[in-house]
Order: C-alpha cells, then sequence, then structure tokens
C-alpha cells in the first residue's frame, strides 16, 4: 500500500492510500504489543535497566526488541505523522463521502479563532 501511495505521489495523484497505511500500522502494532503485554502478565510491568536519561543502544521502531519498551512506543504511532483520529476524519470525509464535521471556524484565520 505504502509504495502504490509513493507512485501515485510521484505522478501528481497523491490517493488515501498513505493515510490508510499508516492508520493501519498504527493499530496493528498497538493490538500486537498489547497481547505481548497480556503474556508477559505482571512482568510485564517491569522495564530492567531502564533509564529515562540516557539513550538505549538499540534504538529502534519496535522498542529494540524488548516487548515492553516496544508497548510504550507504539503509543507514540497514533500520534506521529498525523493522529489516527484526524486520520480516520480524512478518510471518512475524502473517501468514504461523509459529511464533515461542522466547524465554526471553518473560515476565520488563524489569528481570529477563540481559543
Amino acid at each position: 500500500m505504502n509504495l502504490r501511495a509513493a507512485e501515485l505521489s510521484e505522478r501528481g495523484r497523491p490517493g488515501p492510500d498513505g493515510s490508510l497505511g499508516k492508520l493501519s500500522m498504527a493499530e496493528l502494532n498497538k493490538a500486537i504489543y498489547e497481547l505481548c503485554m497480556r503474556l508477559l502478565g505482571p512482568e510485564g510491568m517491569l522495564i530492567d535497566t531502564y533509564d529515562l536519561h540516557t539513550q538505549p543502544d538499540d534504538v529502534g521502531v519496535h522498542g529494540g526488541g524488548d516487548a515492553r519498551r516496544a508497548f510504550l512506543r507504539t503509543r507514540a504511532n497514533s500520534i506521529e505523522g498525523g493522529t489516527s483520529e484526524i486520520l480516520r476524519n480524512v478518510l471518512g470525509e475524502r473517501v468514504l463521502g461523509l459529511p464533515g464535521e461542522p466547524r465554526a471556524d471553518k473560515d476565520l484565520p488563524w489569528r481570529d479563532v477563540p481559543r
């Protein structure tokens, strides 16, 4: 799916494939590592030699082989690159043709949006 999205982007016709791939991978990663934590049981609450002030040597997207670190890391998958909630809205509106959420500030410049 990501290869198809890249090919369409190169042709100047990006589609929903990138959003769909990102959303599905974020959800899949969360499901996988939630299962890992259930299988680990109480031991899943312990992270050996984990120091918040130093970066481990085996940093990776999937926690460097430690299911407990990967479980914590998967929470970022649903935030980085666009939150899963926003991607669901984009797919609903642009792919499924659902009506957009009502927005009173749609035509306002950012500086005039009440905060």
